[in-house]
C-alpha cells in the first residue's frame, strides 16, 4: 500500500473498519444523498448510533457534507483522488490486510510496506 493511502488514512481519522465500510460506499454511489438512518439501512448497519457518529466524524474531517440531516460524499477532487486510491487498497487482498492492519493498529501510515 502506498504513502498516500496510509496518510490519507491518518490525516482523515479512518480509525475503524465500521468508518472505512461507509466511506467506502459513500465512494461507489457518490450522488447519493440520505439521512442517517436511510444510509443506516441502505449500509446493513443496525446500530443507528454508530451511524450517526461515524458520519459526524467524517463531515467533520471534510470528508463528507452535511445539509440539513442528509449527508453525502463530499465533491472535492483531491479527496476523490485519495478515496480511489484507498478502494484500489482495499481490492487488492495484500494491501487489503495491511489498510486494516492500519486501521485496527491506531499507527496509521507508519508501516514500510512497498508502495
Amino acid at each position: 500500500m502506498n504513502n498516500i493511502v496510509g496518510d490519507f488514512i491518518r490525516a482523515r481519522q479512518i480509525d475503524s473498519v465500521q468508518k472505512l465500510y461507509i466511506l467506502l460506499f459513500l465512494h461507489q454511489h457518490p450522488k447519493l444523498v440520505g439521512t442517517s438512518q436511510q444510509l443506516a439501512n441502505q449500509l446493513y448497519l443496525g446500530h443507528l448510533t454508530l451511524v450517526e457518529e461515524i458520519l459526524n466524524d467524517l463531515h467533520g474531517v471534510g470528508l463528507i457534507d452535511r445539509v440539513g440531516n442528509r449527508y453525502k460524499l463530499c465533491n472535492d477532487p483531491q479527496v476523490g483522488a485519495c478515496l480511489q486510491s484507498l478502494a484500489e487498497a482495499a481490492k487488492n487482498p495484500v494491501a487489503r490486510q495491511d489498510l486494516l492492519a492500519q486501521i485496527g493498529s491506531g499507527h496509521h501510515g507508519e508501516s514500510s510496506g512497498a508502495s
